[in-house]
């Protein structure tokens, strides 16, 4: 069980669902969305030692910033993160490219298409557990 996740996406039915398949599994100790990046990146304190999130679930067609703006934002923070913090794509995207292109990011540790399923979540714990 992870102590923290967070779900960003901007369509709350999106967001209910993957919440109720994490609590399901029991997933995580806490829970918490956010339907903007914006939203999200005020919560994830970089200077300050707060306890970060160790998964982000983050849909990349948001309005105003995307999940590439996103994770763009945390390029200058990435050897800091590698290894504390893993991002998921959770996505309606089935374009090659998008998963292509997050090869490029770092905390990127894997592409999911909703909705958030039982085995989905399983690949999560496994990529978590190689990690600690």
């Amino acid at each position: 069980m992870v102590s923290k996740v967070y779900i960003i996406d901007d369509d709350d039915i999106s967001v209910y669902l993957t919440t109720m398949v994490l609590e399901e599994a029991g997933f995580a100790k806490e829970i918490c969305t956010y339907t903007s990046a914006d939203d999200a990146l005020a919560d994830l304190s970089f200077t300050v030692p707060a306890p970060l999130p160790e998964v982000i679930l983050l849909d990349l067609n948001m309005p105003f910033k995307s999940g590439w703006d996103f994770l763009d934002i945390l390029r200058p923070y990435e050897a800091t993160l590698k290894g504390k913090l893993d991002v998921f794509i959770l996505t309606s995207s089935i374009a090659v490219s998008d998963k292509e292109q997050a090869r490029n990011y770092p905390l990127v540790c894997g592409f999911l298409h909703k909705p958030l399923d039982e085995e989905s979540v399983a690949s999560i714990k496994r990529a978590c557990t190689r990690r600690t």
